[in-house]
């Protein structure tokens, strides 16, 4: 079977850390372990079952204890929240002998999460990767989908280009993996204006340990479908792309193609890859508005909002 971490001493370490965060976190919660075709997929839930459902998912070296820490309280009010640990990342997820690149498949893994929860449809949001994901999911089964919001993420065009330039933007300092150089990986992917770290330092430790001891290899069973424009079309009035201000012109490419297909989208400014931990309060806000349709803009009433179909 695929093997997830590096040692399974790093793996205990995780571990320890991940509920250490857990009990950090500033809402009751439940965990759940959900039975998949594809291994055991471990969720954590938090809210009242009477609100709307809302699937979360983290990015590739993430996991959900981490990942919504500073988003859970806001959107738990809101929302019925169940944030997914990936199967093949680093969290409580343990995939079987049927997690392989020629037998997973992504989308059947998600509904086999909704059917679980004995939903027909939800709301679902993610950040890089998991904004991949919830997009893909959307656009394959929008029947099965309300709402989705995607940040630093979504439909991807050229997956080989988009690693390589990741690797790049961690060199040289992801050549010496101490934590130190890791920490600076993290700050180099943050906006310059970020107190992230600073304000909650056990969040840079967790990431750190996370780079440190996640096989990413596992992440490689995760195929990558490339973007379909038609598909797209289709369920593009499901979808909301809040995209980081930082390295931008990183993202021209990204964002011709949220033009061209007359997304909706914004800009958030003063913030990075880590969009949700850099800026919580203004991603909250723009994710409970979205989904429940809360104050919606009317184009050029915003000033800071991003209208489909032009540039920031």
């Amino acid at each position: 079977m695929v093997k997830v971490y590096k040692s399974k001493r790093a793996e205990q370490q995780v571990l320890q850390s991940y509920q250490s965060i857990l009990e950090m976190w500033p809402v009751e919660f439940q965990e759940q372990r959900i039975p998949t075709k594809y291994g055991i997929t471990h969720c954590i839930i938090s809210g009242t079952p009477d609100r709307p459902p809302l699937l979360l998912f983290h990015g590739v070296g993430d996991n959900s204890a981490v990942m919504w820490a500073l988003n859970i309280e806001e959107l738990s009010r809101h929302f019925y929240c169940i944030a997914v640990d990936t199967l093949g990342g680093p969290g409580k997820s343990r995939p079987n002998e049927y997690f392989t690149r020629s037998s997973f498949d992504q989308v059947d893994w998600i509904n086999q999460i909704i059917d679980y929860f004995q939903y027909e449809r939800v709301h679902l949001a993610g950040v890089s990767n998991g904004a991949y994901m919830a997009y893909n999911y959307t656009v394959t089964h929008s029947h099965r989908v309300y709402r989705t919001v995607c940040m630093e993420g979504g439909m991807v065009t050229k997956p080989f280009k988009t690693m390589v330039r990741t690797l790049l933007m961690m060199f040289p300092e992801i050549c010496i993996p101490t934590h130190h150089n890791l920490l600076r990986i993290l700050k180099k992917l943050s906006s310059p204006h970020s107190r992230v770290f600073t304000q909650y330092p056990w969040l840079g430790d967790h990431l750190a340990l996370l780079m440190k001891s996640h096989n990413q290899q596992a992440m490689f069973v995760h195929k990558v479908e490339k973007y379909n424009r038609e598909e797209g079309d289709i369920a593009g009035n499901k979808l909301y792309f809040l995209v980081a201000e930082h390295r931008i012109e990183l993202q021209r490419d990204f964002l011709r193609i949220l033009d061209e297909g007359k997304f909706t989208y914004k800009v958030i400014p003063d913030a990075g890859h880590g969009i949700n931990h850099e800026q919580p309060e203004r991603v909250n806000a723009e994710i409970v508005s979205f989904l429940l349709e809360e104050s919606r803009r009317m184009k050029g009433a915003d000033p800071s909002a991003i209208q489909p179909g032009t540039q920031p």
